[in-house]
């Protein structure tokens, strides 16, 4: 029998734990099962961002060339650096100044400017182009919109509605292309990138926190009411080969709710998750947070289709055993 996980849209739209729920007191009326509590498996708790901060060179730009001061607007850069909301910036407002003055001092240096100045450009730019590393790791790790998202108390993702979706993608592939910029040197093309927007998208949509929620439940739910399911022979539905009232029922619930319902959320969350985790994969595989990341996506989303297809093989065993008729509900 090939089940196919088909992403179907629906007029009500549950959350994940609701649609899995209904499905679960569904098969705990027909089968007598027990019915089970889930248990989500806790996480391990984020390093603080006291512990992830990387400091940054402390290096002074003092300007006595005149023209530098105003033709080149460095002078501006600096005031703004050395005002009190400068001060005071955010991982990310530091890592977008970075990028401003390095872009700066980039175009100060294709003017004609003479031989000295030119000399004490360079050693700028050389010397400030070691901030951005830091920079860059302060903002991804101790963010506090990016840290929202990784704390799992977030609720799931709502069953047929993908809203926050495409602009969740769409700031992470921002923030991805900001990574490439950097490590190529761009400094023009990673100043223009608007840092603050993409961090806004994923803070008005809360997308990547209610994934992880999803898949960690999912992946739990799937985990405790597998071992009974399971344990139950599916011949025992058909005494002699004879169809039975209970199976009929059991027909029922696999065509319109297992199928209909909870593979058609299950598909919608596999989609996601095929299209966020190489994202965030960039962004983090090499960073202190990135073992926190696979514990929230990956491993959840690994142990949710392996679980998943353990049922569907108890539901093929049955189609198999008993004139249940599954693939004809199918077509």
């Amino acid at each position: 029998m090939g089940v196919l996980l088909a992403s179907l849209s629906g007029c009500s739209k549950p959350d994940s734990k609701a649609t899995l729920n209904d499905y679960q007191q569904r098969l705990i009326r027909v089968l007598q099962l027990e019915r089970v509590k889930v248990q989500v498996e806790p996480l391990a708790s984020l390093p603080r961002p006291s512990e992830l901060r990387q400091p940054l060179p402390d290096i002074r730009l003092e300007l006595t060339d005149a023209w530098a001061s105003r033709a080149c607007g460095l002078d501006q850069l600096i005031g703004e650096r050395n005002s009190s909301l400068g001060r005071v910036f955010q991982p990310s407002q530091q890592l977008h100044y970075e990028l401003r003055l390095l872009a700066q001092l980039e175009r100060c240096l294709q003017q004609d400017i003479s031989p000295a100045l030119a000399q004490q450009l360079g050693n700028w730019l050389s010397q400030k182009q070691q901030a951005i590393a830091p920079a860059l790791s302060n903002m991804l790790l101790t963010d506090d919109t990016l840290r929202s998202q990784w704390q799992g108390n977030k609720p799931p993702l709502v069953a047929a509605d993908s809203s926050g979706f495409t602009a969740t993608r769409g700031a992470l592939h921002h923030l991805v292309n900001l990574t490439e910029q950097i490590s190529q040197e761009q400094w023009q093309q990673a100043a223009a990138v608007d840092i603050e927007q993409s961090l806004a998208m994923l803070y008005q949509h809360d997308f990547l926190a209610k994934l992880q929620s999803s898949l960690r439940y999912s992946a739990a739910w799937f985990s405790q009411l597998n071992p009974q399911l399971l344990a139950l022979n599916p011949e025992s539905l058909c005494p002699g080969g004879r169809s039975t009232e209970q199976l009929t029922i059991l027909t029922t619930v696999f065509s319109k709710f297992f199928i209909g319902e909870v593979q058609a959320h299950l598909a919608e969350l596999s989609r996601y998750q095929h299209e966020i985790w190489p994202l965030l994969q960039q962004l983090y595989q090499d960073t202190a947070l990135y073992p926190a990341l696979q514990q929230r996506y990956q491993q959840p989303a690994a142990q949710l289709q392996q679980q998943l297809m353990l049922q569907v093989q108890w539901w093929q065993q049955l189609n198999q055993q008993c004139p249940a008729n599954l693939t004809q509900q199918q077509s």
